[in-house]
């Protein structure tokens, strides 16, 4: 019995020793602070790839009242919309600021992809009554020319893609008051004058057009969705994330702006190189990737060998889709599924710093969608080179981007518009 007791004795200090020695080595606390930090970097790395959701934006601007047009003058205003819907919306919307300072009727859009195709009524893209319904007010709206008119001389007219009132006076006008009739088809880089900034009623009819009145044909969006859903059950290791990647192998890439940063001159972007950019930020090779490429060549093997998820429209759509959209030779078809899926998924990735890129992100900012990233040249002290990663576009992290100025958290209230109001009463408008 004493010898049991002993062993007893002797058992229970051996677990005492033991147990003092895990606590005085700390040995528990250091696992539980090399799990937790495994998991923050775990976290910082989730963040860095996906970023985190930003809540939707309400509309902060206020629809220009009704214009009380006292000249005497008649006429319309036709415009050519052309490059896809990225440009379409820059477009319309200063066919919109002309039409309206000029007290002219605006004539329905028309849609022209390239020199070789042919062209297309606006409501092959875009959701007529939707469009008419958000001008109303703003500005009068006709499908077409009256039929005693559709023979008449039409006067081309080249704008900037931004201008001011007083540009609208001076230079469009006196062709407008000539002609009766004008067709806007050639757009110009911007004036630099920063007029157009600080005119509310020009600011608020540019988020009018870009961020409302113009929504895709129910049948666009309805395939859009469907490209959408496919990769995100391509993504489904991500929890159903995926990245979009505006990335074509005919663009010109060299001597242009890339993201926030400009690459020397002559610098490419090789699809090997952009599987490397991508690798370089962390992406795992099994994540989803939606590329605005349309179809994939042999020159997309580099990139296929590090991303096997690598994705295009063609291998996401039913064939008879395929047929009606993508081989139809129009290209806005094309373009509208491209802006579409940019603008809903995870991640947006701008190769180049263009419209495209400007123009989804400015849909991603009213969605809460606000992870862009953008190439960026990036200086280190182990290379005299500059090394090319991937960042946060500025348009986002600083807030610079149009669309800021057109939405508002939730709940916060609408600018005052007394100012715009003045600016548009009638004794204003007596001078020619």
């Amino acid at each position: 019995m004493s010898g049991l007791r002993k062993g007893m004795i002797g058992f229970l200090a051996l677990v005492f020793v033991l147990f003092a020695y895990n606590v005085l080595s700390n040995r528990p606390l250091r696992q539980l602070r090399a799990q937790a930090e495994e998991a923050q970097v775990g976290k910082a790395l989730q963040m860095k790839l996906w970023g985190r959701p930003s809540p939707a934006l309400d509309p902060c601007w206020t629809n220009p009242p009704r214009k009380i047009n006292t000249r005497k003058e008649w006429g319309y205003v036709l415009v050519t919309c052309s490059q896809g819907p990225h440009h379409h919306r820059y477009q319309i919307a200063n066919a919109v600021i002309v039409a309206r300072q000029l007290g002219a009727t605006l004539v329905m859009p028309t849609i022209k992809e390239g020199l070789t195709e042919l062209a297309s009524n606006f409501d092959d893209v875009y959701n007529v009554k939707h469009f008419i319904a958000s001008l109303e007010g703003v500005v009068r709206v006709m499908g077409r020319l009256p039929e005693e008119l559709r023979k008449a001389n039409q006067t081309s007219v080249e704008i900037p893609y931004t201008m001011t009132k007083k540009y609208i006076e001076q230079t469009v006008r006196p062709v407008f008051k000539a002609n009766q009739i004008i067709v806007l088809d050639r757009f110009l880089p911007s004036l630099k004058d920063g007029e157009e900034e600080q005119d509310e009623e020009i600011g608020a009819i540019r988020c009018l057009v870009h961020h409302q009145a113009l929504l895709f044909l129910s049948q666009i969006e309805k395939i859009g969705t469907r490209v959408n859903n496919r990769m995100m059950e391509a993504g489904q290791k991500a929890g159903g994330k995926y990245i979009a990647v505006d990335y074509r192998s005919a663009d010109k890439l060299c001597d242009q702006n890339l993201g926030d940063s400009l690459l020397s001159k002559n610098r490419c972007l090789p699809a090997l190189d952009l599987g490397l950019l991508l690798q370089s930020h962390g992406f795992p090779p099994e994540t989803a990737i939606f590329l605005t490429q349309t179809h994939l060549d042999e020159s997309f093997d580099p990139l296929l060998n590090l991303y096997p998820n690598v994705i295009s429209k063609e291998y996401t759509m039913p064939f008879n889709e395929e047929n009606q959209f993508l081989y139809t030779g129009k290209t806005q078809f094309e373009l509208a599924v491209d802006f579409y899926v940019c603008s809903h998924s995870e991640v947006f990735v701008g190769i180049n710093s263009d419209t495209f890129y400007v123009a989804v992100a400015g849909e991603r900012i009213r969605q809460g969608l606000t992870h862009v990233l953008v190439p960026k040249l990036q200086h280190s002290k182990e290379s005299s080179e500059p090394i090319l990663t991937l960042g946060a576009s500025q348009l986002v992290t600083h807030k610079t981007h149009p669309a800021y100025s057109c939405f508002c958290k939730k709940g916060m209230n609408k600018k005052p518009t007394r100012e715009l109001e003045k600016s548009l009463e009638p004794s204003s408008e007596t001078s020619d």
